[in-house]
């Protein structure tokens, strides 16, 4: 994976809206997320824009740093809804990340949520890589992906210690 690729909000914004009119299409009535931290926070929340639900977190580490695809031996919890809300007992819930790439920490964390008594679990990412998955997703989890693309390294807007070096870098890869 040595291409790299880079979004701008703008890019991200457009994707949740299209993903948002697909999640309100399917018939599920999602009652909460919960994103998958770091990388989940900010698409939960332009989520929250169109679906109006309360966001929750949990955060793994399975990445040994931001920029590579260096992965840790096993996956860490960082942070869980232990225990679960009341509030949440029985409630359907949308997953958010930003990328489903190898699919290591998205299925570590739907099986454990689906030991937790919610309802019905969905899945949303905005960006899902065409690639073989290093696991597979639970039976029943819908799933909602705002583009695929190709496995190359994606560069996040809400990573960019410059962002209008990284918005001249969108811009350019995208021409070319």
């Amino acid at each position: 994976m040595s291409k790299k690729v880079w979004y701008t909000y703008d890019d991200i914004h457009r994707l949740i809206a299209k993903m948002a009119a697909e999640i309100q299409a399917a018939g599920v009535r999602y009652d909460a997320m919960i994103a998958i931290g770091g990388g989940g926070f900010i698409p939960a929340r332009m989520l929250r824009c169109y679906l109006d639900v309360p966001i929750y977190a949990v955060t793994t580490e399975y990445y040994a740093n931001e920029s590579d695809a260096q992965t840790l031996d096993t996956i860490r919890t960082v942070q869980w809804l232990d225990p679960v809300p009341e509030s949440l007992v029985g409630k359907n819930i949308l997953v958010v990340d930003e990328v489903d790439d190898s699919r290591v920490t998205l299925g570590f964390v739907l099986r454990r949520l689906q030991q937790q008594g919610f309802g019905h679990i969905g899945v949303a990412v905005v960006h899902n890589k065409i690639k073989e998955k290093s696991d597979s997703l639970p039976p029943n989890i819908d799933y909602f992906a705002g583009v695929e693309v190709a496995d190359w390294w994606i560069n996040y807007p809400w990573d960019a210690n410059d962002i209008d070096e990284h918005n001249r870098l969108a811009a350019q890869s995208q021409n070319g």
